[in-house]
């Protein structure tokens, strides 16, 4: 009996790993074609019974970890040395693969936290667990392209031919432009903002969850 649960799991496990090969381009097609549109169709999903929410695409979060880990492959098909950090715990990070992705998955999913955040603030609500989470899954779909081209360019960005870099360093700074533009967007139409009352905040938002990332990788990693 326990073999046949043990069977029954990993029948469930293949399955839903091979779901992510059709859903996964799917939810990425969407979000980086229609990404306002994955920000509402994020908050009526939540509405739906658990078992039939976000039955046509990935649910956000693990969409954002999936588009980390196909960021974390490039960069060791690229066989690039890792940056050297100074700090024993961030070295011990860094000799360990899971260990890496773990604590990238924590520092981009800052961003999505941030403008979710910010979101109930504009809205005047509660914070807690519950009213948290519908904004979050929401930005985990915008935030997931937008990760990736900054993992990509950054990865190219460290390239030794001149041009090469240079590419890798436009691509991150057109994923931060863009990821403002849907934040403007939807700050602009779902908030009822101005666009520069809506671009300014997008843009704080940004900079404040920037300087997060950038205290906890210097706490951890000492770089």
């Amino acid at each position: 009996m326990d073999f046949m649960r043990i069977l029954q799991s990993l029948e469930g496990f293949l399955y839903e790993v091979m779901t992510w090969l059709i859903f996964y381009p799917r939810t990425m097609w969407r979000s980086i074609r229609h990404p306002v549109q994955m920000l509402r169709y994020s908050d009526r999903e939540l509405n739906d019974p658990l078992e039939d929410r976000f039955a046509d695409t990935l649910s956000p979060p693990l969409f954002l970890m999936l588009t980390i880990l196909l960021s974390h492959a490039v960069e060791i098909a690229s066989h690039q040395a890792l940056p050297h950090v100074a700090s024993p715990l961030g070295r011990q990070i860094m000799a360990s693969d899971q260990n890496l992705l773990i604590l990238r998955s924590i520092l981009f999913a800052i961003y999505p936290l941030m403008f979710a955040l910010r979101r109930l603030q504009r809205q005047g609500a509660a914070l807690n667990r519950e009213t948290l989470r519908k904004p979050f899954f929401a930005q985990c779909f915008v935030a997931a392209p937008a990760a990736f081209a900054i993992g990509v360019g950054t990865i190219i960005a460290r390239a030794h031919v001149h041009w090469v870099a240079l590419a890798g360093a436009f691509l991150v700074i057109g994923a931060v432009v863009w990821y403002l533009w849907i934040e403007t967007v939807w700050l602009h139409s779902h908030a009822r903002m101005s666009w520069f009352a809506a671009f300014r905040s997008a843009l704080g938002t940004w900079l404040l969850a920037s300087l997060i990332n950038s205290v906890i990788s210097f706490v951890i990693l000492g770089t």
